[in-house]
């Protein structure tokens, strides 16, 4: 695990305000000298504190309307394991998380509509050994948080 100080969890939070975030207006923000922020930031990247920086897209504007779980069960373990590779290749599925209890995995999905996510179930079932699954529309969004959070 790696040490974080005081300065750079308020240098963490602001970047995850504002990912653009200037060196100069990150270095009056903590009141560090903008060499000595530079060097901050370098070093939670290449720490791997700092994953990367990206874009947030809004999904109604991009044609990604509809947001499903997709819990995914299997016959033999052998297959779960083998579904890794092939569910990284679905554009639509956002997140995957192997889980405890009567599935093996689940799919975080976002994609156009109803047709687009059926197509979607119709090739993870096609996938070897699919015994099972079970699908739950989500209405809306309460709580997003794209990152964890510092305290």
């Amino acid at each position: 695990m790696y040490k974080l100080d005081k300065i750079d969890k308020e240098l963490l939070r602001l970047l995850q305000a504002n990912g653009r975030a200037t060196i100069s207006s990150l270095s009056e923000a903590v009141s560090l000298s903008m060499p000595a922020v530079s060097e901050r930031v370098k070093r939670l990247e290449s720490s791997g504190v700092i994953q990367k920086f990206t874009a947030m897209l809004n999904p109604s504007l991009v044609d990604k309307q509809l947001m499903a779980l997709v819990q995914i069960g299997f016959k033999l373990q052998r297959n779960a394991d083998a579904f890794v590779n092939y569910v990284s290749t679905e554009r639509d599925v956002k997140e995957c998380f192997r889980i405890t209890g009567n599935y093996e995995y689940t799919l975080k999905v976002q994609t156009s509509n109803t047709s687009t996510l059926a197509e979607l179930l119709n090739r993870l079932k096609a996938q070897p050994g699919v015994s099972k699954t079970h699908s739950i529309i989500v209405l809306s969004t309460v709580l997003d948080r794209p990152s964890v959070t510092i305290s």
